[in-house]
């Protein structure tokens, strides 16, 4: 059971944990899409807990999202990512689904899912994010969440409680 806390929030291990995970999910996302590095590289974005500044509140059903932040370079204008993770409502959801001992794999499917995301706004839809509506969009992340995880008996009690798409 995971201790009280005032407001949940990632503690300092956690977050070593979300880092560890941010890792490993862009491997597994980039060798998915057969990104060389240089491509992957490309991809700029930041990740923000609670703890961070300028993270932003999320709804309570939100574990996490992914925005599209337009930065301007003098030379030329690159697309900026932000991938903001709901500490509260994910911990809340570990505690829920009795996941506290399996909190990394947890991670690294949430940051999967949303880098997944990210892929599919910078390379694969741009600019036609209109003509997915979310609710189309969201079932082709799951199901790519899980085809990039499925190889791995850690991620099975994650994807059957998260991943809404059947095997």
């Amino acid at each position: 059971m995971i201790p009280y806390r005032e407001t949940l929030r990632f503690s300092e291990s956690e977050r070593g944990l979300v880092l560890r995970a941010l890792n490993e999910a862009e491997e597994r996302t980039s060798k998915y899409y057969c990104f060389p590095p240089f491509r992957w590289e490309q991809l700029r974005y930041d990740l923000l807990t609670q703890a961070d500044h300028g993270w932003e509140p999320l709804p309570d059903i939100m574990l996490a999202r992914v925005r599209r932040l337009q930065r301007i370079n003098p030379e030329r204008p690159f697309d900026f990512y932000r991938i903001e993770l709901n500490d509260n409502s994910i911990l809340a959801a570990a505690e829920r689904e009795n996941l506290q001992s399996r909190l990394y794999p947890f991670f690294v499917y949430i940051l999967t899912h949303e880098m997944i995301h990210m892929v599919r706004i910078s390379s694969i839809l741009e600019g036609e994010e209109e003509d997915h509506p979310p609710e189309t969009e969201e079932l082709r992340v799951q199901q790519i969440s899980r085809r990039i995880l499925n190889k791995s008996s850690d991620f099975h009690p994650i994807l059957e409680r998260f991943c809404t798409v059947p095997s």
